[in-house]
């Protein structure tokens, strides 16, 4: 690990004209982890440009960036010279005008996601880590560049949206010593909680409301789900981005130890997301149907209608959990 991290951090003493990028519909660690690679690219003094191809969700758009996020690769400033794609599982992940773009390109991944394969010219790929936050932090440690200002409210956003604020299993020792370090370095954490926290909309409660009416049970209540139906969003004005983060809520069921959503994409295909406390490892429920994740937090796209999506799935944990009540 100490090679391939000494290794990126002469590139970026020694390059410029870097484009960052990171997955398509863009989690908290996705976002905070460019806009903290950014910042830390324009500390030294590098020309730095930042691009999704879905754009920045509007409940994340409080986070501050050192330069404009690009949604089309025409509108880029300058010509890059050096890719960064930031958590992603693949690079399709990326999108596939991203995909096309890093051919004639030199590139660097840094991803924390199990079995992702080595698809840049550099890759430092540690599943060890909670967040991509985190291995910035070390990159930013190894740079000597401190974690203040903007840069450290994007790593503590990128750790504590893939940690679950600090909750979850893959919060390690060295997770919440990064966090106390942005905190030594002046993060204003009431403010910082405020923006963060304050960005629902009156239809996104009227929303969350609806899908809690459907919330089904099964496998002897050890598994909850629930559908998330197009219709619906039309109905209460949202978007599919007003549903980020229900799918934790059902782990709250007493007895539940694996949460799912799915959601149609089609006549005959449908995305699910795994959550569990733990207990089995969704991320390899997922691969079964050509997905991935962590063992706590997984998903997938179905070639199938949702009905028997839900069938496919819950055979699967049916079999998983059957295999974990043996071994406990």
């Amino acid at each position: 690990m100490q090679e391939v991290i000494a290794n990126i951090a002469q590139i970026l003493k020694e390059e410029d004209d870097f484009l960052v990028t990171a997955h398509v519909n863009p989690d908290g660690d996705a976002i905070g982890s460019m806009s903290a690679l950014s910042w830390l690219l324009s500390r030294m003094g590098k020309r730095v440009a930042a691009y999704n191809e879905s754009g920045v969700p509007r409940y994340l758009n409080w986070l501050e960036f050192p330069c404009e996020v690009y949604t089309d690769l025409g509108d880029l400033p300058f010509a890059p010279r050096r890719i960064i794609v930031l958590d992603s599982g693949s690079a399709e992940r990326a999108g596939e005008a991203m995909q096309r773009f890093m051919q004639g390109v030199p590139s660097i991944c840094m991803d924390h996601h199990l079995r992702t394969p080595e698809f840049a010219d550099v890759n430092w790929i540690d599943p060890e880590f909670a967040a991509v936050g985190e291995m910035l932090a070390i990159l930013a440690d190894r740079l000597a560049i401190m974690l203040t200002g903007p840069l450290g409210e994007a790593i503590y956003l990128a750790i504590g949206s893939d940690t679950g604020n600090f909750t979850y299993g893959n919060t390690t020792p060295r997770t919440l010593e990064i966090a106390a370090e942005v905190l030594r370095r002046g993060l204003d954490l009431e403010s910082f909680t405020a923006r963060s926290e304050a960005t629902w909309s009156l239809n996104r409660i009227h929303l969350w409301g609806r899908l809690f009416d459907n919330v089904h049970l099964a496998l002897d209540d050890q598994v909850a789900y629930m559908t998330l139906p197009d219709s619906l969003f039309t109905e209460t004005g949202t978007t599919m981005e007003d549903s980020e983060g229900i799918v934790n809520f059902l782990r709250r069921i007493y007895g539940v130890k694996v949460a799912m959503t799915l959601r149609d994409l089609g006549p005959d295909k449908c995305k699910i997301s795994l959550r569990t406390h733990g207990v089995l490892n969704v991320q390899e429920v997922a691969a079964i149907f050509g997905g991935g994740g962590h063992r706590n937090a997984a998903g997938a796209t179905l070639n199938m209608p949702m009905p028997k999506a839900v069938e496919a799935v819950i055979a699967i944990l049916a079999e998983k959990l059957a295999l974990d009540g043996k071994q406990a």
